[in-house]
């Protein structure tokens, strides 16, 4: 028996506040983009960016939308999928990270309350 691994992680800065939806039998679900950078290689001495879409299930998306927001750093581990939507009769490939498992890198002020 062979045994084969789809595994993924990323750690970036969220590009934009999650996108929240809801399927048609109430499971919330959250996208995202990701930017990681990749250092200059060989005569290009140009840092450059990579975008990620990442999707989000559930629990796991309940916990995104209320805590992660454009230009949080996080740490994500997932599946990448591939798949193909239509536009004006052209295939558009696309490719998704799954998240299983998402870490807040970015740190947080505790709230304090002030005493009058």
């Amino acid at each position: 028996m062979s045994r084969t691994i789809n595994k993924v992680i990323l750690v970036g800065n969220v590009g934009r506040d999650p996108d929240v939806f809801e399927t048609k039998t109430g499971t919330k679900v959250v996208h995202l983009s990701l930017a990681t950078n990749r250092p200059p290689f060989g005569d290009d001495d140009e840092q450059r960016t990579d975008w990620h879409r990442l999707t989000l299930w559930a629990g796991l998306a309940k916990f995104t939308e209320e805590n992660v927001k454009k230009g949080d750093r996080i740490y994500v581990e997932g599946r990448l999928e591939y798949d193909t939507y239509e536009r004006e009769g052209v295939k558009i490939p696309t490719a998704d990270v799954n998240v299983r498992e998402l870490v807040l890198l970015t740190a947080r002020e505790a709230e304090v309350e002030v005493a009058a």
